[in-house]
């Protein structure tokens, strides 16, 4: 007896591990591309406005081609998106601040604007925990 045949059973079983396949590798893709595009923001506020690499980072982030994601990790990955630009809002208050990301968000930390600060980062970090989660990191 043969150990696969050409049914529709096991090419169902096949195509399932290729979609399984291209959803790893898809959700792989993204997070190597943050991981170096958030090295770029973090370091980008030495140069330009915090605001102005939040936005060139969401806008990059955004751009990418998410087709072969799981539905999952497409919605959390977008919320996590919207978490950084929602930061905006606070970041827009501190144009003339220059520095590594850190050490902003230290001093914001420190800032009159601490409370609404922390609300939105504590956002960004919750919808990563998602972005973990549909991205099986940290299991």
């Amino acid at each position: 007896m043969l150990g696969w045949s050409c049914g529709s059973k096991n090419r169902g079983q096949s195509q399932n591990a290729q979609k399984t396949f291209e959803n790893r590798e898809c959700i792989e893709t993204v997070l190597a591309i943050d991981d170096s595009i958030g090295r770029i923001r973090n370091h980008a506020c030495e140069t330009v406005s915090l605001s102005l690499a939040i936005e060139k980072y969401t806008r990059e982030m955004r751009a990418l081609n998410y087709e072969n994601c799981p539905e999952g990790f497409i919605h959390a990955f977008g919320n996590h998106l919207t978490a950084w630009d929602d930061m905006i809002e606070i970041t827009d208050e501190y144009p003339e601040w220059r520095g590594e990301m850190h050490v902003l968000f230290d001093s914001l930390n420190s800032s009159a604007d601490s409370v609404p600060f922390n609300q939105k980062l504590d956002a960004i970090w919750n919808t990563w925990e998602e972005v973990e989660k549909f991205s099986n990191k940290g299991k």
